[in-house]
Formats: C-alpha cells, sequence, structure tokens
C-alpha cells in the first residue's frame, strides 16, 4: 500500500473528530471542555497549584490558564485561594464538586477508550502506542530545539 503522508494524517483526524462525536451522542455535550478537563485531572493530580505552575503542565500560556480557571470556578468545579507561603500568588485546588466531575469522567473515559480500541489485538494497541510515541517524542523534541533557540 503506497499511502501519502497527508491521507494518514487526514484519517487520524477524521477519527478524532468521530471520536468526539460519538463521545458527545454517547455521553452527552457537558458544560465543561476538553481543556477544562485537563485542568481539572493536573489539580486532582497534584493538589493545589499555582497558575504559572498550572500553565508549565498544560504547556500553555498562564493567561490561557487564568481563562481556563476563571471558567472552572464559575461552575463551582475549583477554588482559587493565596498561598500561604506568598499571599500574592493564587493557588488553584479543586471544590468537592470539582473533585467528584473529574472522578466521573475518569470513569466515563475508562469505558469510552476501552470500546475505541476493542477492535485492536494486544499487538495492534502495542504498534499503535508506539507509533504515537515516536509522533510526540519528534514533537517534544522540536520543543526543545526550538527553546534552546532563544
Amino acid at each position: 500500500m503506497n499511502l501519502k503522508d497527508e491521507d494518514v494524517v487526514e484519517m487520524f483526524f477524521e477519527v478524532m473528530k468521530l471520536n468526539r462525536s460519538y463521545s458527545e451522542n454517547r455521553y452527552g455535550n457537558m458544560d465543561v471542555f476538553r481543556g477544562q478537563y485537563s485542568c481539572l485531572f493536573i489539580l486532582e493530580r497534584t493538589g493545589p497549584i499555582s497558575q504559572k505552575e498550572l500553565a508549565g503542565i498544560l504547556r500553555i500560556r498562564p493567561a490561557s490558564a487564568g481563562e481556563i480557571l476563571a471558567k472552572l470556578e464559575q461552575k463551582g468545579l475549583v477554588r482559587r485561594t493565596p498561598s500561604r507561603a506568598d499571599g500574592r500568588v493564587l493557588l488553584a485546588s479543586l471544590t468537592e464538586e470539582g473533585a467528584q466531575r473529574a472522578g466521573q469522567v475518569r470513569k466515563d473515559r475508562a469505558i469510552a477508550h476501552k470500546e475505541m480500541l476493542s477492535g485492536l489485538t494486544e499487538e495492534e494497541k502495542c504498534s499503535f502506542y508506539q507509533t504515537l510515541k515516536k509522533i510526540r517524542n519528534y514533537y517534544l523534541e522540536l520543543e526543545e530545539d526550538h527553546g534552546d533557540r532563544n
């Protein structure tokens, strides 16, 4: 089979769109968006952290992290409180509702991920994982190289 790079990449994007559409139909269109869930999962894992630290983990600008936190705060899922070490720094943490939401989504995602890969053998899953890992590492290396030039 002689595939063009663009065919492979377009197939990847099509699968991502289909996955998102299927998930919304199956689990409903939540009032919390994907980037916001990433934030919830990080806060679930780390506990209270600063906006700057959160931005670093998410690989986004601190201002963008602030926007996400503000939206989650409005929804009652996150709270920001002054740091005891430095009162100028606000630490973001999950509310009880935020922790419950993150836990439920984590369970739903585990089911969805299992369904998504159910048509693959273990060998195919491993191969797919290794391929994605190679692509990710390529971009991480580019990011490091770009950072060295600044």
